[in-house]
């Protein structure tokens, strides 16, 4: 296949068949199991950091099954009436050409708040849909999308070994005749840090420039780490090294979120007197981060990082093989249940407190007595309750 000489080479150099796919070797079976067993699970979502090939491996899919692919991305769904005039037609009618058909929705997470009517509309598109759906995106964990990740089959894509990328970007010299030292290509590979995408784009800039001046201006990209990728780096290793100290240094997460990630799937990777220590190691964690928040020594943060990290992996006897699916933590959806009922609390006293001339506060100290004087209906359509301020007080009557 002739490409003009413009043509990006992480395009040029796709993946045509799953032969091609490289170091996705589970998820490469994951999608089979998924395509024999069609229509027992109508869509699967390939999830997994930018760059690790889950557009390529969508379209390898429809390659491997003479499918014809109808692609689309979150642009493509924001309303109902998008995705009626796109995907459900496609999703019902067989290809002209070709002997079965794939749609794929690529980036899915794109989808904002706002979006929220075309989400639902993909989700009664999955679940009647006469062809495989593929549904790609980088962090598929937004609570917006529960109820598709239920009814689709997820499969997950993993940084690939630097390692691997240095085998890819040899092929590409080899076929473009770009001649590079393995010092450099090997340097490409690690700073990728697992983005096959990136490395591509590198050595493509790099064919353009003498490896001097490449080196000299390439760098590490500050790539946000999935929280995913760092709890199964901590609780896989017994081994320690620098990388550990700063493992959730780039997740987009406050640390106390990462504390209740962590809290709720020590369980499911530590046994007896591993499980023990990793809480010991987590407890005296939470020491130091109660210093911080309470004397402002900032100091503590390393002790905090290192028993977060190191410290929990540590308590571990040697490297642990295998996959484990970890959990949303479950304190987050109590403190959030907790908080949605002291909201409506407060607007109840907020109300009652303008109503009657005192403070908000002077009312919340008194609801006690409050929620008795509020089963009158005449004082509750008074301070103009809605359904849910009335919901409330009928539960704590």
């Amino acid at each position: 296949m002739n490409f003009p000489d413009n043509i990006p080479w992480c395009e040029k150099h796709r993946a045509l068949c799953f032969a091609d796919i490289k170091g996705q070797d589970l998820a490469v079976d994951k999608i089979n199991i998924f395509l024999k067993s069609f229509p027992r699970k109508r869509a699967a979502i390939l999830h997994g950091p930018p760059g690790v090939g889950k557009t390529s491996l969508a379209y390898v899919i429809a390659a491997e099954i003479d499918a014809e692919i109808l692609e689309l991305n979150a642009s493509d769904l924001r309303n109902k009436e998008k995705i009626l005039q796109i995907i459900k037609p496609a999703s019902e009618q067989r290809s002209l050409f070709k002997r079965s058909k794939i749609i794929l929705v690529d980036e899915v997470d794109g989808i904002s708040v706002k979006d929220r009517g075309g989400l639902s509309e993909l989700l009664g598109i999955v679940e009647k849909t006469s062809f495989p759906v593929i549904i790609t995106a980088n962090d598929i964990w937004k609570p917006s999308f529960n109820l598709l990740r239920q009814r689709c089959e997820l499969i997950q894509l993993k940084d690939v070994d630097y390692k691997v990328i240095l085998d890819i970007l040899k092929i590409i010299c080899t076929k473009e005749n770009c001649v590079v030292s393995n010092d450099v290509l090997t340097s490409i590979s690690i700073k990728s840090r697992g983005d096959i995408r990136a490395a591509i784009n590198d050595l493509q800039a790099l064919s353009k420039l003498d490896e001097h001046s490449f080196v000299k201006e390439i760098g590490e990209r500050n790539k946000e780490e999935s929280i995913f990728n760092s709890l199964q780096y901590v609780f896989k290793n017994a081994s320690l090294d620098t990388k550990m100290l700063g493992i959730f240094d780039n997740v987009d997460m406050n640390i106390d979120e990462i504390f209740l990630w962590v809290e709720e799937n020590i369980p499911l990777e530590y046994r007896k007197e591993e499980l023990a220590k990793a809480f010991d190691a987590l407890s005296r964690a939470d020491m130091f981060r109660g210093r911080i928040y309470t004397h402002q020594h900032w100091r503590f943060m390393v002790y905090e990082y290192f028993l977060l990290g190191p410290g929990i992996a540590a308590s571990k006897k040697f490297n642990r093989a295998g996959w484990t699916s970890y959990k949303k933590p479950s304190r987050i959806l109590k403190i959030w249940l907790n908080n949605q009922r002291v909201a409506k609390k407060k607007t109840i006293c907020q109300k009652y407190a303008k109503h009657v001339h005192i403070s908000t506060k002077r009312a919340m100290k008194d609801f006690l007595v409050l929620r008795i004087i509020l089963k009158n209906n005449i004082i509750r359509k008074e301070l103009k309750l809605n359904e849910e301020e009335i919901e409330y007080l009928d539960k704590q009557i």
